[in-house]
C-alpha cells in the first residue's frame, strides 16, 4: 500500500486565521486528512511556520496571514517526491527534513510538512488496523495523560486581562480521566457564574479560558481556589494550580515588567517574586516564570524551588532537542512542553520526549491557541505516555474535541490514568 495523492489546502484555525491542511490518499482508495494548528504566544527558536506576508502569494483580506505559499510547496515541491512510497512515518519524515535542509524548516515551512507528517502517521496507524494512539504504543496499557486545564487567561490569549497568560487547575486527585474532566468543566462552570459579577465574562479567551481582570495574580489564584471549594473540592489534595507566566512576554533588555500591579524585577528579583508566590499559592506546576534566554534565572529557581513543583519549559525548549539537552545538563527545569508545531515533524517530536522521559523529566503534551477540530493531539499524547495534557479550557469544539477523544480512548482501549503528582 502506497501514497497514492497528497493534496494540501488552506483551512481556518479556531482563531479564524489560515492553517495549512492536508489530504493524502492511500493505494487502497483510504483517504487521511491533518490539519495544523498555531500559537500566539510563540518562542524565538520555534520551528518557523511559513506565511504569505511581503510575497505574490498573500490574501490582502488575511492580512499576510494566508498560507498558500505553503500549500504550493506541498503540491509542486513535495508531494511528487513523496508519491509511490508506502506511509512510514520514520522514513517519510527523514525525506521532508531532507528537502527542507534548514534547521528551524523555514524553507518549505514547518506548517506545510507537520501538515504531511501527521496525515501519513494517521494513515499509517489506519493502514495497521490500529489507532493512532495504539500504533505509537503497540503493547500494554495505554497511559492517559492528566488534564491541564485554563480557568482564567490573560497575556497575548486575551488582551492582557492579567500580566500573565493562564492560571490552570490539576486535579491531582482523581482516580480517572472520565472523574478529572468532571471536577474541571464544574470549576469552570463555578468560575463564569461568579466571574459575571465582573461583567465581563463575554470575554472568552484563544483557548476558552475566561479573561476576566485582576489586580494581581494572588487575586487570581485565590479566585480560582474558591471556586475549588465551592464546588466540594478541596485544594491541594484533589485539584491544585498550574500558572503558565509566559515571561518572555514581558520581559524586554534584562527587565520583567508587571504593568497591573506597576512593578519592574531584575532576574534575580523575579525569581524572588516566582518563589514568594509558589510560597503563598497552592501551585503544582509553574510554566515559563522566566524568559526563553534567561537560562541564570532558569538554574537559580531550580536550585532552590520545591522538589514538588513541576517546573514547565515551553519558549525554553521550544521542543527543540538541542534546547532540551542543554537544560538537562544545566538543570534548568524539570518538565517539557511538547508542541509538535514547534518542532515540525511527529516523529522528530516524539524523540524530544523521549529524550525527557529518559531524564525523568515530567512531559506536557499541548495543544496551540489557534487550534482545529482534529484530534489526533489526544491519540499522540496517549500513544507517548504523556504525564499531562494541555489543550486550553472546556469551551469550544477545537478544545472538547480533544477531550472527547480522551473519554472514548479511555473506554475503548485498554487504559491506565496518569498519576505524575
Amino acid at each position: 500500500m502506497s501514497i497514492k495523492s497528497l493534496v494540501g489546502y488552506q483551512v481556518l484555525d479556531s482563531r479564524g486565521r489560515p492553517t495549512v491542511a492536508v489530504s493524502l490518499t492511500l493505494s487502497d482508495g483510504s483517504s487521511h486528512t491533518a490539519r495544523v494548528p498555531s500559537g500566539a504566544s510563540t518562542g524565538a527558536h520555534e520551528a518557523k511556520e511559513l506565511r504569505d506576508a511581503g510575497t505574490a502569494y498573500a490574501d490582502k483580506f488575511y492580512e499576510g496571514k494566508s498560507v498558500n505559499l505553503a500549500c504550493e510547496n506541498i503540491n509542486k515541491i513535495i508531494a511528487p517526491e513523496l508519491i509511490g512510497l508506502a506511509p512510514d512515518p520514520w522514513a517519510i519524515d527523514v525525506i521532508l527534513n531532507g528537502l527542507d535542509g534548514t534547521p528551524n524548516f523555514s524553507k518549505l515551512g514547518a506548517n506545510s510538512l507537520l501538515a504531511i507528517s501527521l496525515a501519513v502517521s494517521k494513515a499509517a496507524a489506519a493502514k495497521a488496523g490500529k489507532s493512532l494512539a495504539r500504533y505509537f504504543q503497540p503493547e500494554g496499557k495505554l497511559l492517559i495523560p492528566m488534564p491541564m486545564v485554563n480557568i482564567l487567561s490573560g497575556g497575548a490569549h486575551a488582551n492582557r486581562t492579567m500580566d500573565i497568560q493562564d492560571v490552570l487547575v490539576l486535579p491531582n486527585g482523581a482516580s480517572s480521566f472520565t472523574e478529572s474532566l468532571s471536577w474541571i468543566v464544574a470549576i469552570r462552570e463555578c468560575a463564569a457564574k461568579n466571574g459575571a459579577k465582573f461583567g465581563t465574562t463575554h470575554l472568552i479567551a484563544d483557548e476558552g479560558g475566561l479573561g476576566l481582570p485582576f489586580a494581581s495574580i494572588d487575586a487570581a489564584c485565590e479566585f480560582v481556589t474558591s471556586c475549588i471549594e465551592e464546588v466540594g473540592l478541596k485544594v491541594g489534595t484533589q485539584v491544585s494550580l498550574a500558572l503558565d507566566i509566559a515571561s518572555t512576554q514581558f520581559f524586554d533588555s534584562g527587565t520583567y515588567s508587571l504593568p497591573t500591579i506597576n512593578q519592574e524585577f531584575t532576574s534575580s528579583q523575579f525569581v524572588k517574586f516566582i518563589t514568594k508566590l509558589v510560597a503563598d499559592q497552592p501551585i503544582l506546576s509553574i510554566e515559563d516564570p522566566f524568559a526563553e534566554d534567561d537560562w541564570a534565572a532558569w538554574a537559580e529557581f531550580t536550585d532552590s524551588a520545591p522538589a514538588s513543583l513541576q517546573i514547565l519549559g515551553d519558549d525554553l525548549f521550544t521542543t527543540n532537542i538541542e534546547r532540551l539537552r542543554r537544560g538537562i545538563g544545566d538543570k534548568c527545569a524539570n518538565a517539557i512542553l511538547i508542541k509538535v508545531n514547534q518542532n515540525g515533524l511527529v516523529t522528530h517530536t516524539r524523540d524530544v520526549l523521549a529524550t525527557a522521559q529518559s531524564a525523568n523529566f515530567k512531559t506536557v503534551v499541548s495543544a496551540r491557541s489557534g487550534e482545529t477540530e482534529d484530534s489526533w493531539l489526544a491519540d499522540l499524547a496517549t500513544g507517548w505516555r504523556a504525564s499531562q495534557i494541555k489543550v486550553g479550557s472546556t469551551h469550544g469544539a477545537d478544545r472538547t474535541a480533544k477531550w472527547n477523544r480522551l473519554l472514548e480512548l479511555e473506554v475503548t482501549e485498554a487504559t491506565e490514568f496518569a498519576r505524575p503528582f
